[in-house]
């Protein structure tokens, strides 16, 4: 009897999930018999039903240990056929590279079957020791996209995917520079946890002369858009396992230029004509070539071999070359469901679990709407970072080795900010150092991260000492919520004299000093964050807070640039907040600093005030927070006018925006042909950067008038409104507004969830018409019927 393996469609928007899902569907059409099974399906499905599995360690835990215990605790209640994505290899790295090899090794022996999706996979599966035995190869599907007609070559290389070191895009930047080619596309966004290195990558292209546009997140339409109009599309990178990007290239009827390696020589044996496979050293006279044979670059392929249906089929038919397992494998207590309650995100486990009673997300910043729940808990690192503090960093030490959170889900990591002797820890306690170069409290941070392995991690400083229930009430939210970053409560009391020993919930209350008023009343005023705004990041205090693993590395790590007291904490709330984060203050969770507020030190508080809001202004670029005049370094509202209009028109409405708007940015499709546009640097064209609201305008408008207009733009994101249609004084539809906050928890989730939609019809936007009155514009004299 052969197999017949329900199908697991895992849901999110990680690229295997997305391919999972596809596979599932792609199958069904071809044999509507086989079951698909979602999250809830899962739970029902008897002990001993065959299950067909996709694997990358990402969609099954939070780190390598969790997702070998959730899938071989499924492998235990289900034979699995598996298929494995992301294979173990060099590029890895020696720190994560035997973790993911045990992961991988644990996947393989537990599972019935194994399948991967190339003959370079399976060899590297048996180069890195993981799995010698029988693998099924079925090859990644070229998608079946209709040729359509070619659109005029926007003047870029382009390189697909999430950017990552490694990803090839250092290759075709340098490949870019010596063919004279000005322009590059990243098609796609930073990969989690790698914000900064984009940033560096991008200002490294411009000193070289190279200008980067980076679309970001873009739905399927509009990425097959964008990659086809790049002129050279370019596969840089080396180190592969199997690459959707390759394939989406050539469904697209792009054939891009490909650093040679094993499997990119075995793509173009499968699909011949469909790749230009270059050796490194001839990638730059290879990308010359195409931009002066544009031709060079497309296929003409239509269909490509083996597309959706071809590797249904072949599933299909490896399915019914399986002999059945042998036995019913028994439900015991230890087999469970891989989604936890605690999981990151949806694609951290069994994705699609998740109803709406149980969803990891909620509205906004409504962090209340999970009142009265509690998570298993979770698994913490508590990161502490010290200076030459030894007896505070005792009595803390002491402190967290009372708290009332498992001791067996508690892990502590001392991170040294280089003193000039050594911290003395007790045994089970991890000490990280690096050397003095001044203060480096944000990397120093980081280095005890990067050291830890818990699910929720917990920031405190040497000398802040946590009262018994502290990590247990401050990382609830995190473990209920992944985009939960928590504050605590700080007092301040005087400990000299006080024995490291004695509880700090005694002692405190009798040396107490004063807590800063502006905090407590903005707490109040704000219902404890629950009513948080772009600004509230100066409400979290670092030296007290918690958040999730997966949520801090996606945001990325603190800014190693800050070298002085302060700042870094906000700088690195600001950027989790824009990325969607639910801030939330608990008082219950307490923690006693040794010594006064910053308010009551003696220091010159103007000038200390100063330097940190001065370093902030260009990273903040929020009302209140940054200059009024002057334009900040990334754009705070962007204005997109979509599609080809009459030049008067798009001068109108471009010249109106920025009258309405001075600080926003204007994108146009295409490069401004006018000479009045061109001289303006807030006129740009090309890529939509990612501001924080973006409002993408269909038809050209005048605006006159528009403060309400402004002020929902301002508040967008804000609250629980996300994405704002807005139409004219007539009713027409002129474009909608998305927060980053929206757009951003859109990625995360695969859907658009965690903000409402609002609308608004604004009295002084007016549809212009196709040929407006220039001149009375320009002039001053005319009514809006000259326009409009």
């Amino acid at each position: 009897m052969s197999m017949r393996p329900v199908l697991l469609a895992p849901a999110g928007p990680h690229g295997v999930a997305v391919y999972a899902r596809a596979v599932a569907d792609d199958v069904r059409a071809l044999d509507p018999s086989f079951r698909v099974a979602t999250g809830p399906d899962l739970d029902a499905l008897a002990a001993g039903t065959p299950l067909h599995v996709h694997v990358t360690e990402r969609l099954w835990g939070p780190s390598p240990e969790e997702a070998t215990e959730r899938l071989t605790a499924l492998a235990r209640r289900h034979p699995l056929t598996v298929t494995l994505h992301d294979v173990p290899q060099a590029s890895d790295g020696e720190r994560n590279r035997p973790r993911r090899r045990a992961f991988y090794a644990a996947v393989t022996r537990a599972a019935h079957a194994v399948a991967v999706n190339s003959a370079h996979e399976r060899a590297l599966l048996a180069e890195e020791g993981v799995w010698d035995g029988p693998v099924e190869i079925v090859p990644l599907p070229v998608p079946a996209v209709a040729p359509g007609p070619r659109p005029r070559p926007d003047g870029t290389a382009g390189v697909l995917g999430y950017f990552y070191p490694g990803k090839g895009h250092d290759e075709a930047l340098a490949a870019a520079v010596a063919a004279d080619v000005g322009r590059l596309t990243i098609l796609g966004r930073a990969s989690d946890g790698h914000a900064a290195d984009l940033d560096a990558f991008v200002r490294r292209a411009a000193d070289a002369g190279v200008a980067v546009a980076v679309t970001g997140w873009l739905d399927d339409r509009e990425m097959a858009e964008r990659a086809r109009a790049v002129s050279v599309p370019v596969i840089a990178h080396q180190h592969v396992s199997a690459s959707a990007s390759l394939t989406s290239w050539i469904g697209w009827g792009r054939r891009p230029i490909a650093l040679r390696n094993r499997y990119v020589d075995e793509m173009a044996a499968l699909r011949p004509g469909t790749l230009l496979p270059v050796e490194p050293s001839a990638l730059a006279a290879a990308v010359r070539a195409a931009v002066e044979d544009p031709d060079a670059t497309w296929h003409g392929i239509h269909p490509v071999p083996l597309g959706p249906a071809d590797v249904a089929r072949a599933y299909l038919a490896w399915w019914a070359a399986l002999p059945a397992p042998d036995g019913v494998p028994a439900a015991s207590a230890s087999a469970e469901c891989p989604r936890q309650a605690d999981a990151p995100y949806p694609d951290a486990a069994c994705p699609g679990h998740s109803t709406p009673a149980d969803a990891p997300w909620v509205v906004g910043n409504r962090w209340d709407l999970v009142a009265g729940r509690e998570p298993e808990p979770p698994r913490v690192s508590v990161i502490i970072t010290h200076y030459d503090q030894p007896a505070e960093l005792a009595r803390t030490l002491a402190a967290l080795a009372q708290q009332d959170h498992p001791a067996d889900r508690l892990e502590i990591v001392v991170a040294d900010d280089g003193s000039p002797e050594a911290p003395v820890v007790p045994d089970g306690v991890r000490l990280v150092r690096q050397d003095d170069r001044g203060f480096r409290a944000a990397a120093a941070r980081n280095l005890g991260v990067a050291a830890s392995t818990g699910d929720v991690l917990c920031f405190l400083d040497a000398d802040t000492t946590p009262e018994p229930g502290y990590v247990r009430a401050l990382t609830r939210l995190p473990a209920l919520l992944p985009e939960a970053v928590t504050v605590g409560r700080r007092r301040h009391a005087d400990f000299a004299g006080v024995g490291t020993d004695v509880p700090v919930a005694e002692a405190g209350p009798e040396r107490e000093l004063p807590e800063p008023s502006w905090l407590r009343e903005e707490y109040a005023r704000t219902g404890d964050l629950l009513r948080a705004d772009d600004r509230s990041y100066r409400f979290v205090i670092g030296a007290v807070s918690a958040c999730s693993r997966r949520f801090f590395d996606e945001v990325g790590g603190f800014d190693e640039t800050f070298t002085a007291y302060g700042g870094e904490d906000w700088e690195w709330v600001h950027r989790a907040w824009q990325a969607g984060a639910i801030l939330a203050h608990v008082p219950g969770a307490v923690a006693w600093h040794d010594g006064p507020d910053w308010s009551g030190r003696d220091i010159d508080r103007t000038r200390e005030g100063n330097r940190q809001t001065l370093r902030l202004a260009a990273d903040i670029p929020v009302a209140g927070s940054a200059g009024r005049g002057l334009l900040p370094a990334a754009p705070d509202l962007v204005v997109h006018l979509a599609g080809e209009h009459p030049e008067a028109a798009v001068f109108l409405c471009v010249d109106a925006v920025l009258a309405a708007f001075p600080r926003a940015t204007v994108v146009l499709d295409a490069p401004p042909t006018l000479a009045a546009l061109a001289a303006d640097p807030r006129v740009r064209s090309g890529a939509v950067p990612d501001a924080r609201v973006v409002w993408h305008l269909d038809l050209p408008v005048l605006l006159d008038g528009v403060d309400a207009l402004a002020e929902r733009l301002a508040q967008l994101g804000q609250g629980a409104e996300g994405r704002l249609r807005v139409s004219a004084a007539d009713g027409t539809i002129v474009g909608t507004a998305v927060s980053r906050r929206a757009r951003r928890r859109a990625e995360r989730w695969g859907a658009e969830v965690g903000f409402d939609g609002g609308e608004i019809v604004a009295s002084g936007v007016h549809v212009l018409r196709d040929e407006p009155h220039l001149e009375a514009w320009v002039g001053g004299w005319g009514g809006l019927e000259r326009f409009t």
